[in-house]
């Protein structure tokens, strides 16, 4: 069940997002929660996705949009209005196990002789490849954490 983790990504993520500047968006689906931060005539936009059949797991998309060019009012701009989509995940590809889970991958999980992480460590992971969404948006820098999903136009 995500709950665990969903309620440790409210806890300590939110929060955490809300000290860098972001506002929490009104949610039309449980799936996403979404965040944005204005910064002149830019838009940070990001949402936490999390998996479709409620297992422990997520992503989050990101971008970044002007604001007198993305046609919806800047209070309803979301990562699909963004001309560039990124996704921040733990580690690059395309498989769910690349999004953030309890399960650790399997290398590691020898190692340590634990299966899963526990939810907080979850969130502490996301907070430090936080630090690569805030690079992009800075300086277009694609960390090894960073994802290019697609660019518009």
């Amino acid at each position: 069940m995500a709950n665990p983790l969903r309620e440790a990504i409210k806890r300590y993520f939110y929060p955490y997002a809300e000290s860098q500047g972001f506002k929490r968006a009104k949610s039309s689906h449980p799936q996403f929660t979404s965040f944005r931060r204005f910064q002149g005539e830019r838009i940070h936009v990001f949402d936490v996705q999390w998996d479709k059949y409620g297992r422990p797991r997520f992503i989050v998309n990101f971008g970044e949009a002007n604001v007198n060019n993305v046609g919806v009012p800047k209070m309803e701009v979301e990562t699909q209005h963004c001309n560039h989509m990124y996704r921040l995940q733990r580690k690059k590809g395309g498989s769910y196990s690349c999004w953030f889970q309890l399960r650790k991958p399997w290398l590691e999980a020898l190692s340590s002789r634990r299966l899963k992480y526990q939810p907080e460590e979850v969130v502490d992971q996301l907070i430090a490849y936080f630090l690569e969404m805030e690079a992009w948006w800075s300086d277009k820098l694609e960390g090894p954490h960073v994802q290019r999903l697609r660019r518009v136009g």
